[in-house]
């Protein structure tokens, strides 16, 4: 309503200011609008020149939008993903019930539904995002170290280097050794100040020279012939949201970063790469060593507060989206629309994120037929026996303003329908939701924790494992974004349509930076900050060659040069984003061809991170 009102302004100052000098010029034909001061002495007069205001204000907001109908169909069909709202999501850490008494990994798997406390009646609904491996370990010590206080028996590191981070992995099973878990990998989150574990983050993934291994400290120290460390959240198994199978992939990863950059705060330790370097132990020390950055003196300032909490176990990004049933339509034939609700008592604190399925029950006087209906905005109108038979969805900003929870309206299509039959017709909505609002204003770091299992929602062996024990957010959950509709619709569809046919790196910085804009939706100002850092790209055609059987061959693809001004992202984690356009430039490349992303410093022009050479979600040997 609030987009409406300055027209509304508009048409009533017209009509107040314009109708006495029309009245005057044409007394034979208006001679009731003349009228002084403005203002009309007849209240009935003034009832009319306000409802003509409000409908020409209607009218001309129609026309300044441009008919978005028309470009939402189009998104609907090429791009369905971008006209969803971005859920609420938040870091939910399980903790076991009684970590000395597991004996092997249990797992809590992705998808897992939680549920929060009571708020306004309501329990908001969380999903987890990744598996979350519960196992009798923990990380007994993390800390920094400069090179003059490391042990005696440390070897000589390399000449470069600054300082060692050490993370301590211990067994909490009295009858078990590391080696007898089982456990191929650990995944902790870095949680703690954002600079300090953006600076954390980079150190491990940009600056990392070396690492050692050491069981049961004293022990030796054995360098590994790679990093153990990996970071997590770009595969399609470890996805916020559940894309259309019409969306492109690569859209999915800018859409969670920019929503919600937590959920790629990850780390993966590499459990079984370090035990194979050392023998049986309880206690498996990791020593990454970090190397020197020309011009930063800061860094080791940074990072040497380091400790055991700034690394949490057992923790899996959780959003706000869970199944429902919609609330039954009587289907009377005698509207263009019926408003979708999710649950009719406490309708404001819904709302729609996808349709998934629609079904007609059709109760006529001997028979009840359930028909099933499908996208109209789709690509499948000419399949035999089950065309004819079509619903589509749109959401109406000015009821989601006046009466939230039935903003979403649908329309169904039957060709076949017979209005001179007796029947009595209902539709059957199966949904994905969200608590719209609701969970931003959940209170976190509760006595008694914040999350809870869903009934029945785990195996037994994760149930008991949880048991009662608190789930804890570590995060506030986020606001819900929603994605502009009206004029700016066609913009965005003409943006992703001019993308879509050229190629996105062709030394042509402006176009990757539109792109990452389009998925800015929250448009803050350090995801602003991030994309102005990008200040050049070069593409270079490149060979690798490829290991494979029955022989190994050359493979062609391109390296795309990056130049990233770092002062654009103080406080931000550098390796976090350049690894998310690493994912989207695979995900991206054409079919037969590899792409390596190489990130180069504006400030010393020297490169700060290479990626590996990578296909899709593969990543060439």
């Amino acid at each position: 309503m609030e987009a409406l009102l300055p027209y509304y302004d508009r048409e009533l100052a017209f009509l107040r200011r314009y109708a006495p000098g029309f009245a005057d010029r044409y007394p034979k034909i208006a001679p009731r609008l003349a009228f002084a001061d403005t203002q009309s002495d007849d209240p009935h007069v003034e009832r009319m020149i306000d409802a003509l205001a409000l409908l020409g204000a209607r009218i001309n907001r129609k026309l300044d939008d441009d008919y978005p109908e028309l470009a939402e169909a189009l998104l609907e069909v090429l791009y369905p993903h971008y006209l969803r709202p971005f859920p609420s999501c938040s870091i939910a850490q399980f903790v076991p019930s009684s970590a000395e008494r597991i004996d092997e990994p249990v797992t809590i798997p992705r998808g897992t539904q939680l549920r929060s406390r009571d708020v306004n009646g309501v329990h908001c609904c969380f999903r987890t995002a990744y598996d979350v491996i519960l196992a009798p370990i923990r990380l007994a010590r993390a800390q920094f170290r400069a090179l003059a206080e490391l042990p005696a028996h440390a070897p000589v590191l390399p000449g470069d280097a600054s300082g060692v981070v050490s993370f301590l992995f211990e067994s909490t099973s009295s009858a078990s050794d590391l080696t007898a878990i089982g456990l191929d990998s650990v995944r902790a989150y870095l949680h703690g100040e954002q600079s300090f574990v953006a600076t954390l983050a980079d150190s491990l993934f940009m600056k990392a020279i070396a690492a050692y291994v050491e069981a049961d400290e004293p022990g030796e120290w054995r360098r590994l012939p790679a990093l153990p460390l990996e970071q997590a959240g770009f595969s399609d198994t470890q996805s916020l949201i559940d894309y259309p199978a019409k969306s492109h992939p690569a859209y999915r990863l800018l859409t969670e970063y920019f929503a919600f950059p937590e959920k790629f705060g990850f780390i993966d330790f590499d459990i079984a790469a370090m035990l194979r370097e050392s023998r049986r132990c309880r206690r498996l020390t990791l020593h990454v060593v970090i190397g020197r950055v020309r011009g930063e003196t800061q860094v080791p300032r940074l990072i040497e507060s380091l400790a055991a909490h700034h690394l949490r176990l057992f923790c899996s990004p959780v959003v706000n989206l869970f199944r429902q049933p919609g609330e039954p339509i009587h289907v009377s034939h005698e509207v263009v629309s019926y408003p979708v609700v999710a649950n009719a008592r406490n309708a404001r604190e819904y709302e729609v994120y996808s349709i998934d399925a629609v079904h007609l029950v059709r109760e006529g006087a001997n028979e009840q037929t359930i028909m099933e209906f499908r996208p109209f905005y789709a690509l499948r109108h000419d399949e035999a026996g089950k065309a004819g038979r079509y619903w589509f969805a749109r959401r109406n900003a000015t009821v989601a303003d006046m009466s939230p929870g039935y903003e979403t309206e649908i329309s169904i299509i039957e060709s076949a329908f017979d209005p001179s039959s007796a029947q009595t017709d209902t539709l059957s909505l199966e949904l994905t939701c969200t608590n719209r609002d609701l969970p931003a204003r959940l209170a976190i770091g509760l006595e008694g924790g914040d999350l809870f299992l869903d009934d029945a929602a785990m195996e037994d062996d994760a149930a008991l494992t949880v048991g009662a024990n608190p789930i804890s957010m570590l995060c506030r959950p986020t606001p819900t974004v929603r994605v502009e509709r009206g004029a700016s619709m066609q913009l965005r569809l003409v943006s992703h349509l001019a993308l879509g046919h050229a190629p996105l790196v062709d030394d042509d910085l402006a176009s990757l930076k539109e792109l990452l804009s389009l998925y800015d939706l929250r448009h803050t100002a350090v995801s602003t900050r991030q994309i102005e850092g990008l200040v050049g790209v070069e593409r270079r055609p490149a060979v690798q060659w490829l290991p494979g059987k029955p022989f190994a061959t050359f493979v062609r693809g391109d390296e795309i040069r990056l130049t990233i001004d770092e002062a654009h992202f103080v406080g931000t984690s550098v390796a976090a984003f350049v690894r998310v356009l690493d994912a989207f430039f695979g995900l991206y490349v054409n079919l037969n061809r590899f792409v390596q992303l190489i990130a180069v410093s504006k400030r010393t022009g020297e490169e700060i991170m290479r990626c590996k050479p990578r296909s899709a979600e593969s990543t060439l040997a």
